[in-house]
């Protein structure tokens, strides 16, 4: 398995489109600093799945898209995507190639694919897993992850080797069984909670008594009353419905017209829209011819500047050939006046030149007869000049050779001293190199400190930072949350207000009494007012009491009356009056009866026990209409269904606001209170929010990363300077070395011209003799030559005077001669000349003349591309004007129509509420004409009952009461209990079992993740002592096989799967107390050979190495590269690097250049020219 392809595009440098195909083997990506490479891992890391930005040397994710350049504008989305031939079916796919994309927008979101489907993140990393592959594993290498790997702060270590056994997704099953094993216990104790509740219920009913006695006195009576009482209430409510009605259809018709307006505009919205597009789109258009024009624009001028630029130049050329032209023709007039003078001049010296070489032959014959004398003596005197001249030569070259052995001697010694004194400098100076390197290993080790030290900070920073923003995002919901729960009362408050306020939910003369009387009564108020109950029991009070709700209830009778000739006054109907007077203290209530969850002031407690001292509250309709029967009680459900102690049943659906009329300015002043704490919390949460986000502002990470980045700069330089400190001291070793080799070969050298010289004395002294003797016959000879050149000087003094003189009219007519040619020759060159001269400024004008055409054209098109832009930008100008009036008329739409939607809500509110009122009165309707029904079994226009004259709806509600009370103390049977508590023992029956399958749940899952962990155990344990014998192996191979090296698990962790393992090695005889304090190349070749002994037990199919040979020497670099040429056969692998030697070792070669600024580019390498480099 390998990669075959990486797609890049938009992601960080690499704007472009770019492709890099791979093959097995090894495959070298190389380039300047700066210009990319590490974006290629980068990108990589990112397809792979990797989360974090600072693993992708950014500050955000959204970095990694391509911000811009000075020339090209950033992109808005990076897109990356990796393919991989899977011939070995190691990734659980049945495909043989696979390409995984992920894709990033500015906007923030992504996508991953598998082969073109989209798919999860948690897709991608699943199939990679335990492959070695992952964003995190040992697949990717960088030099920095050298010094994470050997530091060991993120426990990155381990991670190596947990996905080399295999052993991550058991860690990850491990947590997903930890999760369910808390939420199985979390069901555990809720189940344990409900069951408590249901074991109370069952001993409650298990509790009530089967007993049960059958009542018949008065039930007729009750019958007769209670037919009456709901015939009156029925009347009532009908009269109050009608005009209910008319609103209802009034409100109907303003919806329909409301709906058709809103349609309407809706429509006209849309066709707006439409039309704003097509004008958007004649806009564009005319954008485009705009720029179109500009451009050519641009370069019409551009080129008419070139050609009148032109012009000017050929105008140059004319006016230089116009001066050449001129000064020509004066240089070819004064040649031709010179021509005549020479002429002239030339004739007369032929006259003379005859004399004088009859004069030089009579000289010449004198001169030849004394020479060939003086020849013959002189020939004589060369024969012994030469023969003293050839032992003089040798004389010379023997003391020259002297000399020079001489000399040689003198330099050799001076080469000794120098050799000498050179050797001593280099010794000092590999000392003081020493002393350096010495005091710089301990800088370098406070620098590593800080260095650590720094990072530990910045971590710790970004920690905090990290908690903060959670922080920051959990207060913000936290502040949706409370302000939504705020609207949502704040929008209770206004609808219950209004309710209150309208007093629409009574009949027309109880609103009458409260709206305009309100005052003349001290207690004047209704019974929905005056009671109130938790939100679980409202129905159930308001279903129960029924009309009940709408008595008035006032202190005495003759409030009553004062308040019924009031309505009799103004014609507004009847109500029912309470005088609480005429109560008495209490009336008895049952225990358990509603009264118990029923809350009111203590004026008004014997009307509530009056009215629901025999209401009691049951779970449904069947065991109400157990308990009930027999007796004089009422009972009714959470749902609102009642059943009398007639058998009598009220039920059917529960209408829209239930409930809501039950204590209604209660239910407000609590909302109210909850309203003020809701903004409290709020305004808490906002503080608190400032708070953080001040707190996040004041960590500055870019201050911390700069400081960092300093700190690893000052290690780098540190560790340099000891690289060069031992570079020179290996220099001046070899300098010496070479000195001493001098000096030995200038010690034999010394002894061998010691011995020439001792043999060049017996021959100098022989040729010194020869010497005197010839020197006395030359002197003897020189005596008869003078005598003889005496004579040869005079007849040589005269034939030299003839001759010079010959020579000298010679000379003058050759002169003259030469500049009559010289001057016929500059005749023919000027006339040349002025004629090409005349032809070039002709060939200049007909330039001039074309250009100036040129120019023409060029400006009429000018003319015309002007034209057609000031009409272009007019039509711009129009299409923009268009596009604006469109968008005001849009404007005005949306006001229109958001007017139209308020009006809308308005209505539709008032429909809901009015709408409400019907329901409530028709289902009140409805209830009384279904109890008379369900109870009686007449219809309600079949009753003709009417109260007795004397005898108010009060005192009949009073007198049905007390019957009720008398049925109820002769008791009754509830035959439904037994029932009920058969079905509450099968449900306490059910959690019993229920918590019994958790416990087992919770069982099973405690001995998976113990199963797990034996596993895990088992496989990190055995593959961890196979990288170790691996590693020892590999160590020894790349350093010395004395060289001390081991892996050591901490085996005092809680958690062998977490346990820390410790590397510990000691090259070259070192006795380092921390791996830190290792050189760099040391720790990274620590590190390489832990990989390599992590790929020897679980081979990755890939592996890309960052520049981790930087830190390596040149001997280190071909133990690297040979490692990697070995597991090759194995690995794919893909090195960014810049040294020679390991690019020698690739059979394939990027190169990554940055010809535009910001923007990296893909090259080929040829091999060839790398090796001869």
């Amino acid at each position: 398995m390998y990669i075959s392809e990486l797609e890049l595009q938009g992601f960080k440098s690499f704007a472009y489109n770019t492709k890099v195909s791979f093959d097995k083997g090894i495959t070298a990506i190389v380039g300047p600093n700066g210009c990319g490479k590490s974006n290629i891992v980068d990108a990589m890391r990112w397809v792979l799945g990797e989360q974090r930005p600072t693993l992708l040397r950014s500050s955000s994710m959204s970095n990694v898209i391509f911000n811009g350049t000075a020339q090209k504008n950033a992109l808005g989305m990076a897109q990356v995507a990796l393919t991989l031939v899977n011939n070995k079916g190691l990734l659980p796919t049945e495909y043989n190639e696979i390409t995984i994309a992920r894709r990033l927008y500015r906007s923030g979101e992504s996508e991953y694919l598998i082969n073109g489907t989209t798919c999860r993140l948690k897709d991608i990393t699943e199939l990679f897993m335990d492959t070695g592959m992952s964003s995190d594993a040992y697949s990717v290498i960088e030099l920095k992850m050298v010094e994470e790997i050997l530091n060991d702060k993120n426990n990155d270590r381990r991670k190596l080797f947990e996905e080399a056994a295999g052993i991550t997704r058991y860690k990850e099953k491990r947590k997903r069984t930890f999760r369910k094993l808390d939420d199985t216990q979390s069901d555990l104790q809720r189940v344990e909670d409900i069951l408590v509740e249901v074991r109370k219920k069952t001993k409650s009913l298990q509790r009530q008594a089967e007993k049960a006695r059958k009542a018949k006195k008065y039930n007729n009576e009750l019958e007769q009353l209670d037919k009456a009482l709901h015939k009156h209430e029925f009347t009532k409510i009908k009269e109050e419905l009608e005009p209910l009605k008319k609103r209802i259809g009034n409100a109907d018709k303003e919806k329909k017209e409301i709906l058709s307006k809103a349609k309407k505009l809706e429509q006209e919205e849309e066709s707006a829209r439409e039309a704003l597009t097509e004008k958007e789109r004649l806009q564009s258009e005319a954008q485009r011819r705009v720029s179109q024009l500009h451009s050519k624009i641009r370069d019409t001028e551009t080129n008419l500047q070139i050609t009148r630029e032109k012009i000017s130049n050929e105008e140059g050329v004319i006016e230089q050939y116009s001066k050449d032209i001129r000064q020509s023709e004066q240089d070819l007039k004064d040649l031709r006046e010179a021509f005549k003078s020479s002429r002239h001049k030339l004739e007369s010296f032929d006259t003379d030149l005859g004399k004088a070489e009859k004069n030089l032959e009579d000289s010449k014959e004198r001169y030849s007869e004394i020479q060939q004398q003086y020849a013959a003596k002189r020939e004589e005197l060369d024969e012994l000049e030469n023969e003293f001249s050839q032992a003089n030569s040798d004389l010379n070259e023997l003391q020259t050779k002297r000399i020079r052995i001489e000399s040689r001697l003198e330099n050799t010694e001076g080469d000794l001293i120098r050799i000498r004194e050179e050797t001593e400098d280099l010794e000092d100076e590999i000392a003081h190199v020493r002393g350096e390197k010495k005091m710089l290993a301990s800088e370098l080790e406070q620098a590593i400190a800080d260095r650590d030290k720094q990072q530990q900070v910045l971590q710790e920073a970004r920690g905090k930072r990290e908690e903060l923003s959670e922080r920051k995002e959990e207060l913000k919901d936290q502040i949706r949350r409370q302000q939504s729960r705020l609207d949502s009362v704040v929008s209770e408050i206004s609808l219950l207000q209004d309710i209150a306020d309208s007093n629409e939910a009574f009949p027309s003369s109880v609103q009458f009494l409260l709206e305009e009387h309100s005052g003349d009564f001290p207690l004047l108020d209704v019974v929905s007012n005056l009671m109130s109950t938790d939100e679980q029991h409202a129905v159930a009070l308001e279903s129960v009491l029924g009309n009940v709700l709408n008595f008035v209830v006032v202190k005495t009778l003759d409030e009553a009356r004062q308040a019924a000739s009031l309505l009799k006054e103004h014609d507004k109907g009847q109500a029912t009056f309470i005088p609480l007077d005429r109560l008495g203290d209490s009336y008895p209530a049952e225990a358990g009866a509603m009264v118990e969850v029923v809350d009111t002031k203590a004026p008004f407690e014997p009307l509530k026990t009056l009215l629901l001292g025999n209401v009691f509250v049951y779970e449904s309709v069947e065991q109400a209409w157990q308990e009930i029967a027999g007796s004089s009680n009422t009972g009714v459900t959470l749902d609102g269904e009642v059943v009398t102690h007639r058998q009598f049943l009220q039920s059917g659906s529960k209408a829209k606001n239930a409930g809501i009329r039950v204590g209604l300015q209660d239910k407000i002043s609590k909302l109210t209170d909850k309203k003020e704490t809701l903004a409290s919390d709020i305004a808490e949460s906002e503080a608190e929010l400032a708070n953080v986000r001040e707190e996040y502002e004041e960590i500055q990470l870019d201050a911390l990363e700069e400081q960092l980045k300093e700190k690893e700069q000052h290690v780098r330089s540190v560790e340099n300077k000891i690289n060069s400190f031992e570079s020179k001291i290996q220099i001046y070793k070899k300098n010496i070395a070479d000195l001493n080799s001098r000096r030995e070969e200038r010690t034999r050298n010394e002894d061998a011209a010691r011995e020439e010289l001792d043999q060049l004395h017996p021959r100098q002294k022989e040729l010194q003799q020869k010497l005197k003797m010839l020197h006395e016959q030359q002197e003897e000879k020189k005596q008869t030559l003078q005598e003889l050149e005496e004579e040869r000087s005079i007849a040589q003094s005269r034939y030299n005077d003839a001759q010079l003189k010959h020579q000298d009219l010679q000379n003058k007519v050759e002169n003259h001669e030469r500049d009559i040619r010289r001057a016929e020759s500059g005749i023919k060159n000027l006339k040349e000349r002025l004629k090409m001269r005349s032809e070039k400024t002709e060939e200049a004008k007909s330039r001039i003349k074309k250009y100036t055409s040129s120019i023409e054209q060029l400006e009429d098109q000018l003319k015309t591309l002007k034209e057609k832009k000031r009409k272009a930008d007019k039509q711009l100008e129009q299409a923009e004007e268009a596009s604006g009036k469109q968008r005001g008329r849009i404007n005005e739409i949306e006001k229109e129509l958001k007017e139209v939607r308020r009006r809308k809500e308005v209505n539709m509110e008032l429909v809901h509420h009015l709408a409400m009122a019907k329901e409530k009165f028709e289902m009140q309707i409805e209830n009384l004409s279904d109890h008379i029904w369900e109870t009686y079994g007449v219809l309600m226009d079949q009753v003709d009952r009417q109260l007795p004259e004397d005898t108010e709806p009060d005192e009949a509600k009073k007198r049905i009461g007390w019957l009720k009370q008398k049925l109820k103390k002769i008791g009754d049977v509830n035959p439904l209990a037994i029932e009920e508590y058969e079905e509450e023992k099968e449900r306490l029956d059910f959690y019993e079992e229920q918590i019994g399958d958790l416990r087992q749940a919770a069982k099973e899952l405690r001995e998976t993740i113990e199963e797990i962990n034996k596993t895990a155990t088992r496989r990190f344990n055995e593959t961890f002592e196979k990288i170790r014998v691996n590693f020892q192996k590999v160590f020894h191979t790349l350093f010395n096989d004395d060289d001390y090296c081991d892996l050591v698990i901490d085996e005092e962790a809680e958690d062998p799967l977490d346990a820390r393992i410790e590397i510990k090695a000691n090259p070259k005889g070192k006795r380092p107390s921390t791996i830190n304090q290792l050189s760099g190349g040391e720790k990274t070749l620590t590190a390489i050979a832990l990989l390599f002994a992590i790929y020897l037990v679980k081979p990755s199919p890939f592996c890309v190495l960052d520049e981790v040979d930087a830190p390596l020497d040149d001997a280190n670099i071909e133990r690297f590269a040979d490692m990697i040429r070995n597991f090759s056969q194995e690995t794919q692998f893909i090195i960014i690097t810049h040294n020679k030697k390991t690019m020698s070792k690739a059979e394939m070669m990027y190169g990554i250049t940055m010809p535009e600024t910001g923007i990296s580019r893909l090259v080929g390498v040829k091999l060839d020219e790398v090796a001869e480099a």
